[in-house]
């Protein structure tokens, strides 16, 4: 009997160990599974690259947006039939950025790399726009865009996507 008893712990540590073996191995596969998977973009994913800017209101339209350090270009996609015959920019607009926090920055047009427009002008002498990124869903964030002035602010909001 007593042979039994020292037969039957040999064979619990042998299966103690095949289960410690398999939890060390699917230990990793969980792990890199959690990482690939886990991964979640954060404010800093968008502050350089090149994304796809839209926004719904006051009307739809789309741009792409290139970021470089506290630089910022505004490519216009196809203009809106409720924008054709205003004076909307379509050529590209130039932007400095000045990050405020992680997620918060202010925009003001660059008059060193093109000529800006009157509604440019104000906008610089406003102080610019204030920028704050809402929410991420996905490859995206939402924004709400404001520009203070005498005591008011008008605000809008749209959404980056990554490339």
């Amino acid at each position: 009997m007593h042979c039994f008893r020292l037969q039957v712990q040999i064979n619990d540590q042998s299966q103690y160990h095949k289960l410690k073996m398999k939890k060390l191995l699917i230990f990793p596969l969980f792990l890199s599974a959690l990482i690939s998977f886990g991964q979640e973009l954060s404010c800093d994913d968008f502050k350089e690259g090149e994304f796809i800017s839209s926004m719904t209101e006051p009307v739809k339209i789309e741009w792409k947006i290139v970021r470089e350090g506290s630089s910022q270009i505004e490519i216009p996609g196809v203009l809106p039939d409720e924008l054709k015959g205003t004076d909307f920019p379509m050529n590209p607009r130039y932007g400095i950025i000045e990050w405020i926090d992680d997620c918060t920055y202010k925009l003001t047009y660059d008059s060193t790399k093109s000529e800006l427009t009157d509604m440019q002008k104000m906008v610089n002498q406003l102080g610019g726009f204030i920028n704050e990124m809402v929410k991420i869903e996905g490859n995206c964030f939402f924004y709400k865009s404001t520009l203070k002035y005498n005591g008011g602010e008008q605000s809008i909001e749209g959404k980056f996507c990554k490339e």
